[in-house]
C-alpha cells in the first residue's frame, strides 16, 4: 500500500545516513568525553592549587610566629639596653643587630607583601641603637668628666688645706 508519493530509498542513501548518524555520534562522545576529563583535570589542578597554596599559607603563619618571637626578644634586649641594665652596652647592641638581620633573613622576600609592619620596624631598629649609642658616649663623656672634677675638686681641696697651714707653726729651728 505504498503509495507514489513515498519513494524507497535506495541502498547508498541509508548507508550515507548510516555512516552520518555514526559519525555525529562519534564527535558527540568524544566531545563529551573531553569535556568530562576537563572537568576532572580542572578539578585536580584546582586541588593540588589549593593544597600548594595551604602549605604556603601555612608556613607563612610558622613564618609569622618565629618571627613574633624573635621581635619579642629584641624588645627585651631593647628594654635592657634602655635601663642600663646590662654592663657591656657594646655587645648587646651586637646581638640585637645580628637577631635584627636575622629577622630579615626570615623574611626574605615577604617583607614588602606580607610582613609589612615587621619590615617597618626593622628598618627602625637601627637608627635607634645608633641614637642609643651616641646616648651612652654622652652618658660615659659625663660620668668621666663629673670623675674628673670631682678628682680635680679633691686635689683643690687638699692643695687648699696645705695652704691654709702656717708654714712658721712647724718651724723647727731655733726661736730667736
Amino acid at each position: 500500500m505504498s503509495t507514489n508519493r513515498e519513494k524507497k530509498l535506495n541502498k547508498s542513501d541509508v548507508r550515507i545516513g548510516i555512516w552520518r548518524f555514526i559519525l555525529s555520534f562519534a564527535v558527540l562522545s568524544v566531545v563529551s568525553f573531553v569535556c568530562l576529563f576537563l572537568f576532572f583535570k580542572s578539578y585536580s589542578i584546582q586541588r593540588e592549587g589549593i593544597t600548594r597554596q595551604a602549605d604556603a599559607y601555612k608556613e607563612l603563619m610558622a613564618r609569622g610566629d618565629v618571627l613574633k618571637t624573635q621581635v619579642d626578644n629584641i624588645y627585651e634586649q631593647m628594654n635592657q639596653l634602655n635601663i642600663n641594665k646590662v654592663q657591656n652596652d657594646v655587645f648587646l647592641k651586637t646581638r640585637i643587630m645580628d637577631e635584627v638581620r636575622e629577622v630579615k633573613n626570615i623574611m626574605g622576600k615577604d617583607s614588602v607583601d606580607n610582613f609589612k609592619h615587621y619590615a617597618v620596624l626593622m628598618k627602625q631598629i637601627e637608627p635607634m641603637l645608633n641614637l642609643k649609642g651616641d646616648i651612652i658616649k654622652v652618658e660615659y663623656n659625663k660620668k668621666t668628666v663629673l670623675r674628673d672634677l670631682e678628682e680635680c675638686m679633691g686635689k683643690v681641696g687638699r692643695a687648699n688645706d696645705q695652704l691654709k697651714k702656717d708654714p712658721t707653726r712647724n718651724f723647727t729651728g731655733k726661736r730667736r
